[in-house]
C-alpha cells in the first residue's frame, strides 16, 4: 500500500529512532509538499500533537522545526473547548 505524503510525515515524526523533527524545507524535499503547513493543520485536526518549535541561526535567519509531542492539560482543556479531538 502507497503512503500519502500526510502519512509519510505522520510516520517520521513518530520515529523513535534517528531523527524525528523537520524544517519546511526537508519536508517539501522528502515528502514532495509544496504546502507543508497545510499537511500539518491537517494532521493536527486529526488529533495529533504536533508542535512549531523557532531557532534563530547564527545569521539571524529563523527556522521553524516540527515535532511531535504529548499535549498539555491545558492544551486538550483548550482543543476540547474548540472541538477538536485528541488522540494521544
Amino acid at each position: 500500500m502507497k503512503l500519502s505524503a500526510k502519512e509519510k510525515m505522520l510516520a517520521a515524526l513518530k520515529q523513535t529512532e534517528g531523527y524525528n523533527t523537520f524544517t519546511t524545507k526537508q519536508a517539501q524535499r522528502r515528502f514532495g509538499i509544496t504546502n507543508v503547513s497545510a499537511r500539518i493543520d491537517e494532521l493536527r485536526q486529526e488529533g495529533n500533537c504536533i508542535y512549531t518549535n523557532t531557532r534563530v541561526g547564527s545569521d539571524g535567519t529563523k527556522v521553524s522545526y516540527y515535532r511531535l509531542g504529548t499535549p498539555s492539560k491545558a492544551l486538550v482543556q483548550a482543543a476540547l473547548k474548540s472541538g477538536y479531538s485528541f488522540t494521544a
